[in-house]
């Protein structure tokens, strides 16, 4: 695995911008397994036709819902383990990551439970009965893996704080080779329509969880070393971002709603560009991670000067990379949304919301680095607190608004996510960059606040 350093974390703080590079292309490779297995559902789904593919938008929005609250929660492992290893405190990071896994397993089974419900609820917010029973088909398998979904994350997040993305981005990969197969054979060979592409992708996550837990292995789980005061630690920090990402995604989802209300071929076309954006957004939100790791390993370290550095790194790699993104979306928006569809009114309506998409991605950048920046130190608390108000102050608002009441319909919406995001990293500079210190006094405490023991001779394991 590879190593942050050898024995001094910090090694990276004189090329920053190397060290981003060299970290956030796996963990975008990595964060694609998600939505690369639901893209490729969305390719096979959309040869059945508009239900099929409506259904399968309704039932991802949900999935995802479903799972983001523990998503959200073991992501604090990251900033955790980060810290500890900046502080040069294996035993602690080892302790993290066990703790994450006892958590992924609780919170899996109780979201597989509760997923069945959420299935049979589904069809109450589809746009047609065939949709909706498509929605709850796809649904209720999927969460059958829930449990596999986060044990897959609570590894991967830890193996990001300290600083491997290599390991979890060959387990993506093998598993994303094989979810193609799989959905092939289930679809062609078998027939099994969309229950078929459902099974298909949820065997590839129990592979990608397999291989991932093999390659973890020599390494240690940890789960021994944990304590009480370690789980706490986590709920301290992971609660208020998974209630982030549940409420953030439940305002997204409370928009897809809306777009089911204006018919098959508007929440069709928001299906095909969300999965198109989340190519788009999924590298720049690996940036971001990786500012999370280097940040939170600088303030375990108490070099805190360090920061600044790495923000200006981070906002220079995203505005590059998102410089071809908008361009890509402005000039080729009907080839793109064609290799998801064939049905030329979705095509059409696709292409509109991706050049709505390609004015709104140029403030991304802004919103990611200040999350994570926010993150890393520990202030977590106000990072979910701006989201979700931001979230819930203009996503639904301005769908409903000028989506049905202007008639505009999924661009509507689609602007609302772009005001979204405007705010929101308004209000994470103001407060990264406004006076009276607030920022250092959270990276302070939350490093007071790790299970910091004497300083350990050796580097933590990588």
């Amino acid at each position: 695995m590879a190593s942050s350093s050898d024995n001094s974390p910090l090694g990276w703080a004189d090329r920053p911008l190397a060290a981003l590079i060299r970290l956030s292309w796996p963990i975008a490779v990595s964060q694609l397994s998600f939505s690369v297995m639901t893209a490729v559902d969305t390719v096979f789904v959309g040869r059945l036709g508009a239900a099929a593919l409506a259904g399968v938008a309704v039932a991802g929005v949900a999935v995802f819902t479903a799972l983001c609250f523990g998503v959200g929660v073991l992501r604090a492992s990251k900033i955790l383990v980060a810290q500890a290893v900046g502080a040069g405190q294996a035993r602690a990071a080892r302790a993290y990551l066990g703790v994450s896994l006892i958590v992924a397993l609780g919170f899996g089974v109780a979201t597989a439970l509760i997923g069945q419900v959420i299935a049979v609820l589904l069809p109450l917010v589809a746009s047609s009965g065939e949709s909706g029973h498509y929605a709850a088909t796809y649904a209720s398998i999927r969460l059958v893996g829930a449990p596999i979904v986060l044990v897959t994350v609570a590894l991967r997040e830890s193996r990001h704080g300290f600083g491997d993305a290599r390991t979890p981005m060959i387990a993506t990969l093998i598993a994303n080779v094989a979810n193609v197969g799989l959905v092939a054979a289930f679809m062609f060979g078998w027939d099994a329509g969309v229950a078929g592409v459902a099974w298909a992708t949820t065997l590839a996550q129990l592979i990608e969880a397999l291989v991932l837990l093999q390659l973890q292995r020599a390494h240690g789980f940890g789960v021994r070393a944990w304590s009480w005061t370690d789980l706490r630690r986590l709920l301290h920090l992971g609660v208020p971002l998974g209630l982030e990402r549940f409420l953030d995604v439940a305002s997204f989802g409370l928009m897809v709603g809306l777009f089911a209300r204006m018919g098959d071929v508007d929440l069709a076309a928001h299906q095909v560009t969300h999965q198109m954006l989340m190519f788009v957004f999924t590298p720049s939100m690996a940036i971001g991670d990786a500012t999370c790791v280097l940040i939170g390993q600088a303030a375990g370290a108490a070099r805190l000067q360090t920061v600044p550095r790495v923000q200006r790194a981070a906002l220079i790699a995203s505005y590059i990379y998102i410089a071809a993104c908008s361009s890509a979306l402005l000039l080729f928006g009907s080839e793109l949304a064609a290799a998801f569809t064939q049905d030329p009114a979705v095509i059409a309506r696709a292409e509109q919301l991706f050049h709505v998409a390609a004015v709104f991605l140029w403030w991304l950048p802004f919103y990611q680095i200040g999350q994570s920046s926010l993150r890393g130190i520990g202030d977590v608390r106000f990072a979910a607190t701006t989201t979700v108000a931001a979230a819930w102050g203009c996503t639904p608002l301005f769908a409903a608004l000028f989506g049905l009441g202007f008639g505009l319909g999924a661009p509507g919406g689609w602007i609302g996510l772009g005001l979204e995001l405007g705010v929101a990293a308004a209000v994470f500079w103001w407060r990264l960059r406004g006076r009276g210190g607030a920022w250092l006094r959270h990276a302070c405490r939350l490093r007071t606040g790790l299970r910091l023991e004497p300083k350990e001779a050796t580097a933590a394991p990588s």
